[in-house]
């Protein structure tokens, strides 16, 4: 029967060490996992995502703006499209003349994105469609059987379009009917230049019967299309060393003559493009400008939702870096010269951060030796900046040893229970003695 008590003795003895190392690897694993509790990425869905857009149909322009201070989690495309049209009010067949597409894409940690989108085509000098549409399908040719964009057009009542509001002054819904003067029952031709010297010439028979059209230009180019009736829109492109001199020549007469022009949205750099990033540390936040060589000086003001703005001057050559200490629901506001950087970033810690965020050392850095007189928020005749969000990868950071003063913690409550397991040995020994008694 002795053999019973020591049973006792060694399940005692093992239950004090078992709840001692329990104790350490429970006190250990919030330390790792907890630190997600900062925050991890913060995106919106496009589904969830609101927008505010401008559009003007007679000039072939729009925009959309995404609301918040959050990226995409996922694309979300838009599309602005013309089309040539055989009345000023809805009437088809319609055929697309241009179009242009651009996205919203998610952000990478420490990466800028833009949450403006402008667009431009060209609209036909008469007749015309423009529609402003979420996503990238584009319906060429509108006839009566064909699909319809129904709620996709921007600012319709049913989603998506109902995700965007209009600006102040823009119309609801973002599509136009319409032209200026009347399409002649003859044929037609567009011209449309892009930024690196080519020109697509489409030509359009607006006639009720057959037309011929020859297109000569320099460099020796020819080329003659036959259209039917109501066909959709040829288009012949013409490569730099042929886009002047363009003359286009229908039922024995000439209906187009011109070359190349440099399209006004073009924007061609005289100068070295600067450079923004903005890095999401454990101590806050920090935004570098890098200015090369042949860059102009820039100026930017940073204005944090608490504390004191900061205005830089940046000048060639130069790289300079403004930070701001971490502070919950730190936001800053970025106005000035450089259009990448403009708008708001929300400080979130890393996901590896433990224990609360601590100033950089010596406080708040300064800027460089150009600083100007802080900025005050609200001043009358700033433009309204556009909001850049920053999104954060999960998982691009190794996970931080445990060390320092809550390594100590865990040991000594280890060291704690593993006594307690100690104290329940010392009692099993106890009844053990009273029992033989």
């Amino acid at each position: 029967m002795r053999s019973v008590p020591r049973i006792r003795r060694v399940v005692a003895l093992a239950a004090g060490v078992l709840l001692g190392l329990t104790g350490l690897a429970g006190l250990a694993s919030p330390a790792s996992a907890g630190t997600g509790n900062h925050g991890g990425p913060q995106c919106v869905q496009p589904k969830d995502a609101k927008y505010q857009h401008w559009f003007n149909g007679p000039a072939g322009t729009a925009s959309i703006k995404l609301l918040g201070n959050k990226p995409l989690c996922a694309e979300q495309p838009f599309a602005l499209v013309s089309y040539t049209a055989p009345s000023a009010t809805f009437a088809t067949p319609q055929h697309v003349l241009d179009s242009s597409v651009q996205k919203f894409v998610p952000a990478k940690r420490g990466e800028l994105t833009v949450n403006k989108l402008d667009f431009k085509v060209e609209v036909p000098e008469c007749f015309t469609q423009v529609d402003f549409v979420f996503g990238e399908q584009i319906i060429n040719p509108l006839t009566d059987t064909s699909d319809r964009y129904n709620s996709r057009k921007v600012g319709e009542n049913a989603a998506p379009g109902n995700r965007s509001t209009p600006a102040k002054g823009q119309p609801k819904t973002a599509f136009y009917n319409g032209g200026q003067g009347t399409c002649k029952a003859e044929p037609a031709v567009e011209a449309l230049p892009d930024c690196d010297g080519n020109v697509a010439v489409k030509l359009i028979n607006r006639s009720t019967h057959s037309e011929t059209f020859t297109i000569t230009a320099d460099g020796g180019f020819s080329k003659t299309e036959t259209l039917k009736a109501r066909q959709e829109p040829v288009t012949v492109n013409l490569v730099p060393a042929n886009a002047k001199n363009i003359v286009v020549t229908s039922r024995g007469k000439e209906i187009y003559r011109g070359g190349w022009t440099k399209p006004e949205d073009c924007q061609v750099p005289e100068v070295g493009t600067p450079d923004a990033s903005v890095a999401q540390t454990c101590e806050g936040l920090t935004f570098t400008i890098k200015n090369p060589a042949n860059g102009k000086d820039l100026t930017a003001t940073f204005t944090p939702n608490t504390g004191t703005a900061q205005t830089v001057t940046v000048k060639a050559g130069q790289n300079t870096p403004v930070s701001f200490p971490g502070s919950e629901g730190l936001t800053v506001k970025v106005e000035g010269d450089l259009a990448v950087l403009n708008g708001e970033v929300v400080w979130t810690a890393p996901e590896n951060c433990a224990g609360e965020p601590t100033p950089p050392a010596g406080g708040t850095p300064s800027p460089s030796p150009s600083v100007t007189t802080p900025a005050t928020p609200g001043t009358p005749g700033t433009p309204e900046p556009s909001t850049t969000p920053v999104a954060y990868t999960p998982g691009d950071e190794p996970e931080l040893p445990l060390t320092g003063a809550a390594v100590g913690t865990i040991a000594g409550v280890a060291v704690l229970l593993v006594g307690l397991g100690g104290g329940l040995f010392l009692m099993a020994r106890r009844r053990k003695l009273n029992f033989t008694a």
